[in-house]
């Protein structure tokens, strides 16, 4: 199961997109994605936002491979 992290920003209408775009493209450097966004009393900007916090990193087949011969509990060759 795939374990997930939420945050929401809130931005000003009044101060322009480059502010968002900029606030946005940031988060997204740190592996948040955009969810949604909603317009609150025609003046601010909601961004939900979501990271997976349980990514793990794919595993080398030569490495494991290795692994298995160095550790004793051999590979049969198919």
């Amino acid at each position: 199961m795939m374990k997930y992290e939420t945050e929401f920003l809130v931005f000003d209408v009044s101060k322009g997109p480059k502010i968002i775009v900029e606030n946005l493209n940031s988060y997204g450097q740190d592996g948040w994605e955009l969810k949604s966004m909603i317009n609150v009393a025609g003046e601010k900007l909601v961004a939900f936002l979501q990271r997976q916090t349980d990514v793990e990193t794919p595993k080398d087949k030569q490495t494991e491979r290795l692994k298995n011969l160095w550790s004793g509990n051999g590979e049969k060759d198919e």
